[in-house]
């Protein structure tokens, strides 16, 4: 928050406005911009002296410590300079007896030359591991088999009780978009002077802002040097191999995406297979990522089970990122038990579809849609994902309006708020914890896919989609 004009310098007021709008979206940055207000800042506050950086190779498993916590920064892209900020701030508390640090980081340095360095990071030190190490000098950050080899070196090198990765970089959430583009801060963000906070602009569309250019595809963990990005089934495949084969049938502790809008049960799908806890944001995050200060600090007193880890990560975001706006999410779900869930969204989509085919006068489809309005539902930056918690809410209180040609058609309601009541039930009892904006304070903690025009392309490639009957009930809905 900028504190007031007459008790600082034009000089400063300047620089703290610029750090908002350098912080102002994980997705998208002018790299010219946040090179010199990046320079700027640290020319200026001197916040954050660098952390020697040491090479020192390290080739034999250490002893099991609680924790390995593996940060896969994909940072070749417009991200870097945010990339380099978290790094220093990991180094603040740095490795101790409870916890190893590890980062996998692909990066361009200076003269655009395109690098891959592996570090342990300990206090207030760096150590470059793989600097003798010919195969991974240079990789893609976009390939699966990296993120698995990042993660067989972090096993076979720090092994630990609990392992926790975080994949760090752009995000798209349930959708693999076919285009995407640089989007200026000032498309997406507005600055309020009255809340001196940055502030969404909801008027457009994620997804529309990135398919209207003609320029490659944009996901998770992107690639500028390759082209390359993680798709839903590529992050799919790497976890499957790195917890079968690395981890030898055992789950990550937890997965957490340091990326936009991938707290999704699309998303959730997959990591449930692989991951005991998921981290996430239904929104998209603010450029400077976790503050991973605040995030480790628990382990300069002592260790955390997982669970409390994943409290801490969130409660740590709220405390980062309240003061900077109020278009914030994290949450952490237990995905032990998420397969419920998820049956339930398949039956709610059943009873839905047999809604909408014998409903009188479009009740039935009108009512949904009102439910899953912007006006009444909380959505995101990309506005075809809406809050679940929020919608089966909205649903289950408006039931009431649907007028059914069917005999049965008591029945039918009945079965139906059974069903979003069970919903909205699990959906509480699954979500460790979760912190949101004030003007996004009804956002529960996870995301659904619920377009109103069309159905994405890259949707039905999901493993959800192909489980689950809610395509069935979207294609039933918008086709009527």
């Amino acid at each position: 928050m900028i504190p007031e004009a007459n008790k600082m310098s034009k000089k400063l007021l300047f620089a703290l406005f610029a750090l908002q709008l350098l912080t102002a979206i994980k997705l998208f940055a002018d790299q010219n911009v946040v090179d010199q207000l990046t320079n700027f800042l640290d020319i200026t506050t001197n916040s954050e002296p660098s952390a020697k950086i040491i090479k020192s190779p390290i080739g034999t498993a250490k002893k099991i410590k609680d924790w390995t916590l593996i940060l896969y920064i994909s940072a070749d892209n417009d991200l870097r300079n945010f990339a380099i900020r978290n790094i220093k701030q990991m180094a603040k508390i740095g490795s101790n007896q409870y916890i190893n640090i590890v980062v996998h980081l692909d990066i361009k340095i200076s003269g655009n030359k395109k690098v891959t360095r592996r570090y342990y990071v300990e206090k207030d030190k760096i150590l470059h591991v793989n600097a003798n190490d010919p195969h991974s000098q240079r990789m893609d950050s976009g390939n699966p088999e990296t993120l698995i080899s990042c993660c067989k070196w972090a096993k076979n090198i720090f092994p630990a009780k609990h392992y926790g990765l975080i994949l760090w970089n752009h995000g798209t959430g349930a959708i693999d978009p076919k285009r995407g583009r640089i989007i200026k801060l000032s498309e997406l963000f507005n600055f309020n002077p009255e809340t001196n906070k940055v502030e969404l602009d909801r008027s457009v569309g994620f997804l529309d802002l990135m398919n209207a250019s003609l320029q490659e595809d944009r996901g998770i963990c992107w690639d500028d040097t390759t082209g390359n990005y993680l798709t839903n089934q590529d992050l799919d495949y790497a976890l499957k191999i790195i917890c079968f084969d690395v981890l030898n049938g055992k789950k990550l502790a937890f997965i957490g995406f340091d990326a936009c809008l991938m707290q999704m049960i699309e998303v959730a799908n997959i990591t449930k297979k692989y991951a005991d806890i998921m981290i996430g944001s239904q929104e998209v995050i603010l450029g400077t990522g976790w503050h991973y200060i605040e995030t480790l600090k628990p382990f300069l007193r002592g260790t955390l089970s997982p669970e409390e880890f994943a409290k801490h990560i969130v409660a740590s975001y709220k405390k980062a990122y309240s003061k900077i706006t109020n278009d914030f999410t994290l949450a952490a779900i237990n995905l032990n038990k998420f397969e419920l869930l998820e049956k339930t969204i398949h039956n709610i989509s059943q009873l839905l579809i047999q809604c909408l085919k014998s409903q009188k006068n479009n009740s039935v489809k009108n009512t949904i849609s009102k439910s899953r309005s912007k006006f009444l539902c909380t959505h995101f930056d990309e506005p075809s994902f809406i809050d679940l918690h929020h919608f089966l809410t909205n649903l289950l209180l408006t039931t009431k309006n649907f007028k059914l040609k069917t005999n049965d058609k008591t029945k039918l309601k009945k079965q139906l708020k059974q069903e979003l009541e069970i919903g909205r039930m699990l959906l509480t009892e699954l979500i460790i914890a979760s912190a949101s904006g004030k003007n996004l304070s009804k956002a529960k903690g996870m995301s659904i896919y619920f377009p109103t025009r069309r159905i994405y392309h890259s949707y039905r490639k999901l493993p959800f989609a192909k489980e689950n009957n809610w395509i069935l009930f979207l294609t039933q809905y918008l086709n009527i």
